[in-house]
């Protein structure tokens, strides 16, 4: 079975770009001969289209097919809910472990005692 993946979806895109090529450059190729050179093309060409516009064809349809297939729908991606509580999760147990550091590894911080009595006038 294939996995559905972020991968397997960009090589469909550039396979059904390649097709797309396939099939569009030779009929570049005949509409330019046809206005330009008025001669035609080539028989080893002519001979070459209908192949490469097939496969081009063909390598379209299925890469569109499993790309669609491999690609994520709204309902598998993660809500902005479940995002925000992903983050807040992940930063209270970084929380959690700093405080869980031993005395002798926590950062000296100075204290200042300030006697409320002795501050009265």
């Amino acid at each position: 079975m294939i996995k559905r993946s972020n991968d397997l979806v960009t090589i469909c895109g550039l396979i059904g770009n390649l097709g797309f090529a396939l099939v569009g450059i030779p009929i570049a190729i005949i509409v330019a001969y046809a206005q330009i050179v008025k001669d035609g093309p080539p028989h080893w060409f002519n001979v070459s289209v209908f192949p490469c516009v097939a496969i081009g064809v063909v390598m379209k349809v299925i890469a569109g097919t499993v790309g669609a297939w491999a690609s994520k729908g709204a309902d598998e991606h993660s809500t902005m809910a479940q995002t925000e509580a992903a983050t807040t999760k992940a930063v209270a147990d970084h929380i959690v472990t700093a405080t869980d550091a031993a005395p002798s590894e926590m950062p000296a911080v100075p204290v200042v005692i300030v006697h409320p009595d002795k501050e009265k006038p």
